[in-house]
């Protein structure tokens, strides 16, 4: 047994099998670097979304800790403010019920005046009414005692034509002559007074028809007409005062809305958590006081999560944005395809404030940032700063 395995050693096709075997052996490990660049340290990162309270207050106990993934966007209440300035609010609030009240005051007087000058608007009426019937009867008392006048005026001409006729043949007295001359002028001046006067009555009647009533002159329309007018007059001044109060009603309820969206701002902070995050550190303890601009939480970005990679300087002109790469996490036997995403110079400056890893730089290394795909599962938080190979193809 012994003598045929020293045999099988010793023949020529088997130490060719072995020398071919290593020569492909060496080939395959070496191939990687004939066909592709690799690179050197590389690890993956993703940028950091920091929560900063807005407002001073307590940090909520039921704060998601470090580590846990978000999975799918929910609201949490981060900050709890510890007092509440409601005295504007308060303020704002006085100045609308005073002017509720104003206004309110203003209608109700409105309504009163309304009422006031339909009772007016009626006695006018029957002011007018009666006047009209007052007018018409004293017209025909005038026109009855005009045909009473002329009448007694026609019988003092004829006696006094007679007595005339018999004073000439002096059949009668000159004195009874020039007491019916003057009794015959007495009644045509008396005529006379009464025909002025029933063409002031025609007057006043057509002024009346009008809604005019002279009333001897001392006034163009009745009491309650002028009345009328007046509360018009207040009526007006009224309804400025409640638009102006509708007016400033309408600004204050913008302003207590407007307050109140702030207090409810200011009462608490409630903050959007988005989904594809982890929460990578609570710089705030559970229940302490916190001031505005205070971090609360710092949550790693898996949706954008790359891998830094570092080159030789010399692969810039070879490396350029979107330009293809293959990443391996170490320890995965998975090769994932991704893209150059931005390339940073040597002596670039360089931000780390805003990134979960953030390793040292290498004075003459070149940063290349290569985008990766959502990882499938948040349970390794992302597999953040976790060490992994890139190879970027020689020959595209």
């Amino acid at each position: 047994m012994a003598g045929r395995f020293e045999t099988l050693i010793r023949s020529n096709q088997v130490r060719v099998a072995v020398a071919t075997s290593m020569a492909a052996l060496g080939l395959w490990a070496f191939a990687p670097y004939v066909t592709t660049e690799v690179g050197g340290e590389a690890f993956v990162n993703a940028p950091i979304i920091r929560m900063a309270s807005p407002i001073p207050g307590i940090v909520a106990t039921d704060l998601p800790p470090p580590g846990s993934a978000i999975t799918t966007s929910r609201t949490a209440r981060l900050v709890t403010a510890r007092l509440i300035d409601t005295g504007p609010l308060a303020a704002l609030k006085g100045q609308q019920a005073a002017l509720i009240s104003v206004r309110d005051l203003a209608l109700r007087q409105i309504a009163e005046l309304t009422s006031a000058s339909a009772r007016a608007a009626s006695r006018s009426a029957r002011f007018g009414q009666a006047a009209s019937a007052r007018l018409a009867a004293t017209t025909r008392a005038a026109h009855e005692a005009l045909a009473a006048c002329e009448a007694e005026a026609a019988e003092a001409v004829l006696q006094r034509d007679r007595i005339e006729a018999l004073a000439a043949q002096r059949f009668a007295t000159f004195t009874q002559r020039d007491r019916l001359r003057a009794q015959a002028l007495a009644s045509a001046r008396r005529c006379a007074a009464l025909k002025d006067q029933a063409m002031a009555l025609a007057i006043e009647t057509r002024a009346a028809g009008h809604g005019l009533y002279l009333a001897g002159a001392a006034m163009d329309a009745p009491y309650g007409d002028q009345q009328r007018d007046r509360l018009l007059l207040r009526r007006q001044e009224l309804e400025s005062v409640v638009a102006d109060a509708e007016a400033r009603l309408a600004e204050l309820a913008r302003q207590i809305a407007a307050e109140e969206e702030r207090l409810a701002r200011a009462s608490a902070f409630d903050a959007r958590l988005p989904a594809g995050t982890v929460v990578w550190s609570q710089p705030a303890p559970r229940g302490t006081t916190v001031a505005p601009g205070s971090n609360l939480l710092e949550l790693a970005d898996c949706n954008r999560r790359y891998v830094e990679v570092a080159l030789p300087e010399r692969r810039m002109e070879a490396i350029l944005p979107g330009s293809p790469a293959k990443v391996r996490l170490i320890g995965s036997d998975e090769w994932l395809a991704g893209r150059v995403a931005s390339i940073a110079e040597a002596a670039a400056q360089r931000d780390g404030a805003m990134l979960a890893a953030n390793p040292d730089k290498e004075a003459r290394a070149l940063s290349v940032q290569i985008s990766l795909p959502p990882p499938a599962s948040l349970a390794r938080r992302c597999d953040v700063g976790r060490l992994a190979e890139v190879r970027f193809p020689r020959w595209k």
